[in-house]
């Protein structure tokens, strides 16, 4: 495929997942590789465009750029072959590092650029605020209008930006001079060859960043200067082709999204059984135009758990046991195990009519979760290396990542180091609910039941592990309880923290989940009809993930037909 042949399917290949962004960096690869714009013969070469900047002194007086036969003096290997117009040049040839520290009490007022003010990856200034709001104290760089400001830290984000006003950046930023068009060089220090030569000249792994001696020493691939200005334009008329098409991209997908829970919502608050029939058809009607992409199925799975735990995904049977017997042989088989010693007193009172608003069938009962619970309690976190274990001879413990709604994965979990000895009274087994207790909110409350697991993995601190009082509730069916409904809702009200990044329930919060209690039966039933439509998505969602993936090898194929194998 040409360059032509790209940018005439242009529309065609951003449609592939993560494609506009891709097509972003393909038009910045073809930009520094000479591929974007047609070279002119009767302008002047990059070796005198080179050789002006070093006799104007713009570069310091430092000594002239080597011509392309003497490429071999550069400190790199040039990565890819040039246009016989154009010269490989040392970063310092091109651009001076503007250093010019100051105090930032003297300049209070003036704007306050930081990496965390660039967008990744496009060179898009953010929001900002002024020396004074952000409340800088140490030295920062005096900037002005017309330079690029560089992020030194972390160089695999690509943060850079040319500003148009004077103001103070981060320590962690380098203002820059170019000698060439500064929209040229900005186009190539975001694309992906500089990127690939600054990540492996920096050395640091704690804190990377690239120092000024480094940065000197990158390439940079200088065509004619007449040609920058047509490249720029170029990537201008592109880069604004491509926010055009993620703009359709985005309605389109908000309106699929408004359009999918718009259905879901209406099938979860419809009462009649015919109702509820009605609505799942109008949802299957349109079904490969509502979930069309992976990000679509996670509003179907927990319509899915809503209606299970709302009585909606199957039909009552008059002839089952009705809940309020199953509930009074549980009662009493709790009072027994008390009585016996092997319980103790719960001090947790009762849930009373009319406590809280339920959409239940009316021939459910309500119970809290401590009410059906035998044993509950945690595990146990020491320090772990952060691998997995190699086989099932080595002990582990598992994060709370292995816990997801509905759903158990014994593969997320850390190796315990050979010097501690384990904790077998913590180890998983077949049959343990499982909860999340402890961690970011949007982590915390998830629960799932352990159907299968490998010896030798430990709980953690931050899960609760609880086994219900047998043999009165589906252990399945408690486990999609708390995932949804009015148990998640009250799980959600009982989180706290300082902050979001870490939240918590204790346990007393979480025993006093109100349970929906249908008869065992239906249990049973509910469970095997949630079993197998969350089947059927995980299905339909890995053949939407293989449909994804094809597309985005196709725009990596065409990519790689563009660029051709490097020199």
């Amino acid at each position: 495929m040409t360059p032509q042949e790209f940018l005439d399917e242009f529309g065609t290949l951003g449609e592939a997942e993560g494609g506009v962004q891709k097509l972003r960096e393909m038009i910045l690869e073809l930009a520094v590789r000479g591929k974007l714009v047609e070279q002119d013969e009767s302008e002047l070469p990059a070796s005198e465009l080179l050789e002006s900047i070093k006799e104007s002194g713009a570069n310091n007086g430092k000594k002239r750029a080597p011509r392309r036969n003497e490429a071999s003096s550069l400190l790199h290997d040039p990565p890819f072959a040039v246009p016989s117009s154009w010269e490989w040049s040392p970063f310092n040839r091109v651009a001076t590092i503007a250093s010019n520290l100051v105090k930032p009490a003297e300049f209070l007022d003036l704007p306050h650029v930081a990496p965390n003010n660039i967008e990744k990856y496009n060179g898009q200034l953010l929001e900002y605020r002024s020396v004074r709001e952000d409340g800088v104290k140490s030295n920062n760089h005096r900037f002005f209008a017309g330079q690029i400001l560089y992020s030194k830290i972390r160089p695999n984000l690509s943060k850079a930006t040319i500003v148009d006003f004077d103001g103070l950046c981060s320590a962690d930023m380098y203002p820059l001079d170019s000698h060439i068009d500064a929209r040229y060089l900005l186009t190539f220090i975001l694309s992906f060859p500089f990127l690939q030569m600054a990540v492996k000249t920096d050395t640091r792994v704690a804190m990377p960043k690239i120092n000024q001696a480094e940065l000197n020493q990158v390439l940079v691939a200088v065509p004619p200067l007449a040609e920058q200005h047509r490249i720029v334009a170029k990537v201008d008329e592109l880069m604004r082709l491509c926010d055009g098409l993620e703009a359709v991209q985005k309605q389109r997908r908000g309106v699929r999204l408004r359009l999918n829970r718009s259905s879901l919502d209406r099938l979860t608050v419809v009462q009649s059984p015919a109702q509820v029939s009605a609505a799942w058809q109008r949802v299957c009607d349109h079904f490969q135009m509502l979930y069309d992409t992976p990000e679509t199925l996670p509003d179907l799975r927990q319509t899915i758990l809503q209606l299970a735990v709302q009585g909606k995904l199957v039909k009552q049977d008059p002839n089952d046991e009705p809940a309020e017997q199953l509930l009074e042989k549980l009662t009493a088989r709790r009072e027994k195990l008390i009585a016996n010693g092997d319980l103790k007193k719960s001090k947790i009172v009762p849930i009373t009519d009319g406590e809280f608003d339920i959409t239940a069938p009316a021939h459910w009962q309500w119970s809290r979760l401590n009410d059906l619970v035998e044993v509950m309690n945690s595990g146990w976190s020491p320090p772990c290396e952060p691998n997995p274990t190699i086989d099932e001879s080595e002990w582990g413990v598992l994060k709370t990542t292995s816990v997801q709604s509905f759903v158990f994965w014994e593969h997320k979990h850390k190796r315990l180091p050979d010097n501690l000895k384990p904790r077998p009274e913590a180890e998983a087994k077949q049959g343990d609910l499982l909860m999340t207790r402890a961690g970011p909110q949007n982590r915390v409350g998830i629960s799932c039941l352990v159907r299968k697991v490998r010896p030798r993995l430990m709980i953690s601190d931050k899960i609760i592990r609880f086994h219900l009082i047998e043999p009165f509730m589906y252990d399945e069916f408690v486990a999609l309880c708390l995932n949804a409904g009015v148990s998640q809702e009250h799980i959600e009200k009982s989180k706290s923290g300082m902050a979001a990044s870490q939240m918590n329930i204790s346990q007393m919060k979480f025993r006093m989940t109100p349970i929906p209690v249908p008869p065992r039966a239906e249990q049973k039933r509910i469970v095997s009809k949630v079993t197998d439509l969350l089947s059927q998505v995980t299905r339909l969602e890995s053949t939407l993930t293989r449909r994804e993936a094809t597309r985005t090898q196709l725009l990596t194929a065409a990519i790689h037909g563009i660029l051709g194998p490097n020199p």
